[in-house]
């Protein structure tokens, strides 16, 4: 990952970007969980408590360089402990109340405080103490003497350093307390007792001045911050060395750790850790810094190249989240070596679409490639001739991420890969799936199938269907190695990964098609229970054009499928259900069976065509001699229709010598057969 970031730090410079270079000891609050400002008076002494937004959390910088001692935000856990399990239920009570609008009494608060036991012992009170000591020289060194502009900050370092940890607990005790009372609070309850299991055992605090309306800025400003920024990188800069690291930049900094880069959905992500305290990474005789030296300016450019690249307002262009589909957090990240000034949306279009299908019909593959294609081809020579680099982060625990996929392709390659893609997806009969439409209580409509994003076919491959396609779970198999093959590789990588991808989705998948094949015959929507709704709904539109997509990937055409013996088939078993349904709606009177004949032949099909179609030749008979002599009724134009094409279809096979075990191409040809309809039997 470190060439892949060094490589686009040097693309953004050329592009003249310019990311933010933060210091790696200045960093942003995490924003999880609770977090208040607490004021402090010019004496040192607590004057007040206020809830932050969860919003702004995250634009606070806190000065950090040993783990948990920082300043002016630090985490400590809430004050006092309820120990039995009356009085949590009391605690729970009191919040309850607050919740409710009541305000709870000085008496009933005193009474929960009382049987509660102190929870912060020597070993808080020692971190607390760090906290408002160990900064403050290191601050004080770095920031010198502060402009009045930015006093502000100088002078909560001035009152933090009179604050006692003994006293600060007492303060933020009492100041709780008085908040409970006088503007209640649920989350003050949660604040100060620590009395259900399940709530986050520490909060945030960052100290603010009580009377910051008196300077221009108050301490924890944006403005502030930025000048504290300058202020530690010139001071950083100070200790320049003219020896190189192993990217022939100044050497300067290369015995420090790589820093941190902190990620949407993967959170804190080291750039690279070869620690001393594994045994393992010793093997090579070297550790630490010393096996792989990269000075700061180095290590800064690829921490905010990542960081750029990660940003929120470039998902979908620069980055996109796969997590959902790949069941771990996982992030793919892919831009254009030469930087436009307009990205394309290159990592949306290989990686998932967020919307869900109730939401939309839209085929948004195509519109994200129309526009990546329109974004790389509008550009100059060189933009198009560039190469689009591809890499994918997973979080693999707490601390350990990995770099699971790095490759590079032309630009011309994607654009060709996306087109190729779509006609894929398009490469078989039309499908159309009986679903319920978008809002509440509208009448079910027929929805042609959608063209799968790359990962989906991943989610897709991965899921086994059972239980007549009522149920799903998740399997393991195919990677976003394997989606990014499929999407962008060719010879035999591309073969060999198409070809597992067609075994697994006729196995995984085949209980679904049977069932959405009935389902469409009798024009009703097949129902997934509602336990795996939900989540698998929209496997129903993808399925059947991932199989006409892997077909394309292993060199079947459209022609070819659509007039070979197996096609044929499948397409004789579903005029099969469609004549048997008018017949059970004539002379059965509506009473339908749990399969239809054509569906109940497609296992032995799928295996031994031939004996499939001797059985169904009997079975047939009754049917095609009633189709024959009917003569009354609203739908005899469309069952004459069905027996006809039975016939025009019968007489192809006649044509088209069957095989005497099926391939699974073959499979795959049958499936596409029976589940493709003429737009006349759409209505």
């Amino acid at each position: 990952m470190l060439n892949e970031l060094r490589e686009l730090s040097i693309c953004l410079e050329k592009a003249g970007i310019e990311p933010e270079d933060l210091h790696p000891n200045f960093k942003a609050c995490p924003k999880g969980g609770l977090t208040y400002w607490v004021y402090v008076d010019e004496q040192g002494n607590i004057s007040g408590i206020a809830l932050v937004p969860f919003a702004q959390v995250p634009t606070v910088r806190k000065w950090e360089r040993a783990n948990g001692v920082s300043f002016p935000a630090f985490n400590v856990p809430p004050l006092l402990e309820a120990g039995t399990d009356d009085l949590k239920e009391q605690i729970k009570g009191l919040r309850k109340k607050i919740e409710k609008g009541s305000n709870v009494t000085a008496d009933e608060l005193l009474a929960a405080i009382t049987g509660c036991k102190d929870q912060w012992g020597d070993s808080i009170i020692k971190k607390l103490t760090d906290c408002l000591t160990k900064p403050m020289a290191e601050l004080s060194e770095y920031l010198g003497e502060a402009s009045k502009r930015y006093e502000s900050i100088g002078e909560l370092c001035r009152r933090s350093k009179q604050i006692k940890a003994d006293t600060f607990k007492q303060q933020l005790t009492d100041t709780l307390v008085h908040s409970i009372q006088s503007e209640p609070a649920a989350d003050l309850i949660d604040t100060l007792f620590f009395y259900n299991g399940m709530a986050p055992k520490n909060f945030q605090v960052i100290l603010e001045l009580a009377d910051r309306e008196r300077f221009e800025y108050p301490a924890n400003h944006q403005e502030v911050q930025r000048w504290m920024n300058t202020r530690f990188m010139a001071a950083a800069s100070k200790n320049d060395r003219s020896d190189l690291d192993a990217f022939g930049c100044n050497a300067s900094g290369k015995d420090e750790k790589f820093p941190p880069v902190r990620l949407p959905v993967l959170g804190n992500v080291i750039l690279r850790a070869m620690n001393q305290e594994s045994p393992c990474q010793t093997r090579y005789g070297m550790i630490d810094h010393y096996s792989f030296p990269a000075g700061d300016a180095a290590r800064k450019g690829m921490k905010s190249a990542l960081e750029w690249l990660g940003k929120e307002e470039r998902k979908g262009k620069t980055w996109c989240d796969l997590s959902r589909r790949m069941e771990r957090p996982m992030l793919l990240f892919a831009y254009p070596s030469q930087i436009p000034v307009n990205l394309p949306e290159l990592a949306g279009m290989m990686g998932d679409e967020v919307d869900d299908i109730a939401e939309t019909y839209q085929e948004k593959f195509s519109a994200l490639a129309e526009k990546v294609t329109v974004a790389l081809r509008g550009r100059t020579k060189e933009t198009v001739n560039s190469e689009i680099r591809v890499f994918v982060l997973v979080k693999m625990d707490k601390a350990r991420t990995k770099v699971v996929a790095s490759s590079r392709y032309s630009s011309e390659h994607v654009i060709g890969s996306a087109q190729l893609w779509q006609e894929g997806s398009q490469n078989g009969p039309t499908i159309k799936i009986r679903s319920f439409g978008k809002n509440k209580g509208n009448t079910t409509v027929w929805i042609e199938t959608l063209i799968p994003f790359p990962a989906e076919v991943v989610w897709c491959l991965n899921t086994v269907w059972s239980r007549q396609g009522t149920r799903a779970e998740g399997a393991h198999g195919f990677s976003v190695n394997d989606a990014l093959s499929l999407l962008l590789g060719e010879g035999q990588e591309l073969h060999q990964v198409a070809t597992r991808a067609l075994s697994a989705v006729l196995r995984n998948s085949f209980p679904l098609l049977m069932a959405l094949g009935q389902a469409n015959v009798q024009g009703l929507v097949h129902m997934i229970d509602k336990k795996y709704t939900k989540k698998y709904e929209k496997q129903k539109l993808l399925i059947p054009s991932i199989i006409s997509l892997i077909l394309h990937k292993l060199g079947h055409t459209k022609g070819e499928i659509m007039t070979s013996s197996a096609f044929l088939v499948g397409r004789l078993l579903n005029l099969a259900d469609s004549l048997h349904l008018e017949y059970c709606k004539g002379p059965r009177k509506g009473s339908v069976p749990p399969q239809l004949v054509g569906n109940a032949l497609m296992a032995t099909a799928l295996e031994t065509p031939e004996k499939a179609l001797s059985m169904l030749s009997q079975r047939i008979l009754p049917y095609q001699a009633w189709a024959r002599t009917v003569k009354e009724g609203d739908r005899v134009g469309l069952v004459k229709t069905f027996l006809k094409q039975l016939g025009e279809v019968s007489e192809q096979l006649k044509e088209a010598p069957l095989p005497q075990r099926s391939s699974d191409t073959d499979k795959a040809q049958m499936l596409l057969g029976y589940l493709g309809r003429v737009e006349s039997e759409n209505n």
